[in-house]
This record gives C-alpha cells, sequence and structure tokens, in this order.
C-alpha cells in the first residue's frame, strides 16, 4: 500500500540511515566524499518521489539500500570507462556476498554511533576522540581538560554500557551468520 510521505519523514529517515548508507556506499566506491553524494543524490531522489515510495520502514530501508547500491555501481562502471580501464568482458559484477558483507557493516557501524550517541555527554567525546578519531589518551585528556585516569575511566565505562546497549544486536548478527553460516 503506497502513501506519500512527507518532508519531515524524509528527514528523519536521512538522519536515521545517512551513516550506515555512506558506510555501505564507501565499501563499494571507496571514497568517502563520493559516497557522501552518493546518499544525498539518493534522498534528493526521494524527495522528487515522495508520492511513490511505500510507507512501510522496511520497504523504504530496502529501497534506500537498493538505491545506494545502484548508484554506487553505475558511479564505478562510470569511472571504469572514463579512466579507460573497461575492456570488452572484463567486468565482474560485485559479488551479492561481498554487498551483504557491506551492508552489514554499515548497519554495525550506523548501530554503534547510535550506541554512542545514548551515552553520558562526557563518554560520547571519549569515544569520539579516542576510538572514532584515533586520539592517544594524553592527546584526548588535553582536548577534555582532564587528566589521563578521568579518561581512561570514561574509555572503561564506555565499553561496559555500549557492551550493554550492543548486546542484543551482536547476538543477533552471531545467530544470523549461526544459521546461514554455520
Amino acid at each position: 500500500m503506497k502513501n506519500i510521505l512527507t518532508e519531515m519523514h524524509v528527514k528523519a529517515l536521512f538522519e536515521q540511515y545517512y551513516i550506515a548508507l555512506v558506510e555501505f556506499s564507501w565499501h563499494i566506491v571507496k571514497c568517502r566524499d563520493t559516497a557522501s553524494d552518493i546518499v544525498q543524490d539518493t534522498f534528493v531522489k526521494v524527495l522528487e518521489r515522495l508520492e511513490e515510495l511505500p510507507s512501510q520502514e522496511k520497504a523504504l530501508k530496502s529501497y534506500l539500500y537498493s538505491s545506494v547500491r545502484n548508484i554506487s555501481l553505475n558511479h564505478i562502471r562510470h569511472q571504469k570507462i572514463a579512466d579507460g580501464y573497461q575492456k570488452s568482458n572484463e567486468w565482474n559484477e560485485m559479488d551479492e556476498t561481498y554487498i551483504l558483507d557491506a551492508m552489514i557493516y554499515a548497519e554495525t557501524v550506523n548501530n554503534l554511533h547510535k550506541a554512542i550517541k545514548t551515552l553520558p555527554k562526557s563518554c560520547q567525546e571519549v569515544c569520539k576522540l579516542t576510538y572514532l578519531e584515533g586520539k592517544s589518551n594524553s592527546e584526548a585528556a588535553e582536548l577534555c581538560g582532564v587528566s589521563i585516569n578521568t579518561i581512561k575511566t570514561q574509555k572503561r565505562r564506555s565499553v561496559e554500557l555500549l557492551r550493554h546497549r550492543l548486546a542484543p544486536i551482536f547476538h543477533s548478527l552471531k545467530a544470523f551468520v549461526l544459521f546461514f553460516f554455520g
């Protein structure tokens, strides 16, 4: 059943799936800026087709991933032609396993970012600086204006909270892997 989406709903979808879709596209095109552009283009197309899109969350998510995958693959094809590397019969489509791996990775990164946003502000900051930006404990301590021991304590606290919040997701992923590959 089709339903008219609102621009506010599309904005909420953008905020919900942007990180995951960029990660997914990045696995295909290997360029963060291009992946970001592809995701933004996808949402522009969504805005242009508000009346045509399904209203169900899972169908929209599937539509977004399919659109990003297709635009990413088209980008690669175009690059190969533009760079003069494409030869007849040499182009191999990315196999579905790689695409599935990229999607799982993107969802995992998205869930991690969501979980980090639920942490107390001090833990969020320490996680972003040390784990996502790769800063050392001393660099993070200097940037936050606290001691190194405070950074270490915040990191331990963050990991414990994240482990608790992400446990259901990892159990589901583990069950999925065992079901299909065990």
